[in-house]
């Protein structure tokens, strides 16, 4: 599968703060604008004229939209005028012509997609199934974003699948999800993928995610388990797919986790992913040696549905901005905030629940691997407080391989432990009883102390 129209990333200025009044930027088709809000602060923007879109999704012209802590662009293929209130970091990226641009070749991918679709849904059978790779920080979420909008915006409903546990989709990090897309996507959510299931009422429909607890920050900690969940999700995606026709000529985009050029580890966990999902599609982004030994892997093989693996290699974005560990961990305390409290658009009120030491079963997940089941029955102490425990959806007196293999009914928040009176304080984001299912202590994300104020 060839992707023509890769174009040069164009000399870019440095960035330069930009004054918080209010002032219309102007793009010609092809160009973007890209932003970086820091965190406490919003910037608010309107398509003044023509079109324009932030990760495949079309800005709707007049509608005021309020980005925070972002770093993140806006396309025009057809030229726009902005109006932007608030202060940003920013900057416009000019392009001689639409081919010039990287995005160019997403689109490209995109109308293969829609041929692959089309052609599927006149067999009746599976639409292409495609893998996002790369290293860390080369915009493959965004690709992915991208290219799930687009197929949206026709009337497709593509399953999304993340297989990052650094970062959750429609859920917090330290899983694994998956979600059939058949809605627009919200491009003013903190993680551009939309809201959480308990997020409440919202103008964007709220997508429903099959959840995995993985617990740990990288795939390649706990490879053996990691596999085993990889195992899981796919039969839940291809169980799916044969149930739900538009989803099984939509086919699914897999969005993975990054992958250092010198892993091999971590490519072979690529490798497991795209052979558990049957990807018959791989593009990689950013990586010439991860486009090389994949292409090398998959030159004779084929997916278990009998069809040939492309493999794709796209540029790496010129927009792309490095996400050191101070930004992701803010990041991931917003979302954990997000899922109990709302954002300024929804608020939320979660209840604080009073339990028993006695009616709980926590899990532990070890600090080191072991290569068992690595659960381990934990009594409440005043350590797990300011974590946030994983809602496994099995039985009490399920066993620990049992319950770690389930899939998250959802999370409380442990705001305290009081020894003395035997004691839990869990804050759920919604009533009910929290004791009825076994809860799975993880090492990722860490602990946000300052959930309560």
């Amino acid at each position: 599968m060839s992707i023509p129209g890769l174009g040069q990333i164009p000399t870019q200025s440095l960035l330069q703060p930009a004054p918080s009044s209010s002032r219309t930027v102007v793009l010609r088709p092809g160009w973007e604008w890209r932003f970086e809000i820091p965190f406490d602060a919003s910037v608010v923007v309107k398509v003044l004229s023509g079109t324009a879109e932030k990760d495949g999704i079309e800005l709707a012209p007049r509608n005021a939209y309020t980005f925070r802590s972002a770093k993140s662009r806006i396309l025009t293929w057809h030229g726009c005028d902005l109006q932007i209130e608030g202060s940003c970091t920013e900057h416009v990226a000019e392009y001689a012509g639409l081919v010039d641009n990287p995005a160019n070749a997403v689109l490209n991918l995109h109308a293969e997609l829609k041929d692959m679709r089309a052609e599927a849904a006149s067999e009746r059978r599976e639409g292409p199934r495609v893998l996002i790779a790369g290293p860390a920080n080369v915009g493959k979420s965004t690709v992915a974003r991208t290219l799930a909008s687009y197929a949206t915006k026709q009337g497709h409903q593509p399953i999304v699948v993340n297989m990052d546990p650094q970062e959750g989709m429609l859920t917090l990090a330290g899983s694994l999800s998956a979600a059939v897309f058949a809605t627009i996507m919200d491009p003013e959510s903190s993680d551009g993928w939309g809201s959480t299931p308990t997020s409440g009422p919202s103008s964007v429909p709220v997508k429903l995610p099959l959840v995995f607890h993985y617990g740990r920050e990288y795939a390649e900690e706990e490879a053996e388990f990691y596999r085993r969940l990889t195992a899981r999700m796919a039969t839940a995606v291809s169980s799916r797919l044969s149930e739900d026709p538009d989803a099984k000529t939509s086919g699914i985009v897999v969005d993975t986790m990054g992958v250092a050029e010198e892993s091999k580890e971590g490519v072979d966990l690529l490798v497991h992913i795209a052979d558990e999902l049957s990807v018959n599609v791989i593009v990689v982004v950013g990586s010439n040696s991860i486009y090389g030994e994949l292409s090398r892997r998959f030159a004779s093989e084929e997916t278990s549905l009998g069809e040939p693996v492309h493999v794709v290699h796209l540029d790496k974005s010129g927009g792309v901005v490095a996400r050191d560990a101070t930004y992701m961990q803010r990041m991931r305390e917003a979302a954990i905030k997000e899922y109990f409290f709302g954002d300024v658009r929804r608020a939320l009120s979660p209840q604080i629940q009073p339990v028993d030491f006695g009616s709980l079963v926590i899990y532990k997940l070890s600090d080191c691997y072991s290569g068992r089941s690595d659960l381990v029955r934990e009594e409440p102490s005043s350590v797990m407080e300011h974590w946030t425990l994983a809602i496994m959806h099995a039985s009490r007196s399920d066993s620990p391989e049992i319950v770690r293999e389930a899939t998250v009914i959802g999370y409380v928040y442990v705001s305290d432990v009081d020894v003395e009176r035997q004691k839990v304080k869990l804050l759920s984001p919604v009533p009910g009883r929290v004791g009825d299912r076994p809860m799975i202590w993880g090492r990722w994300p860490e602990p946000y102390i300052n959930l309560l104020g």
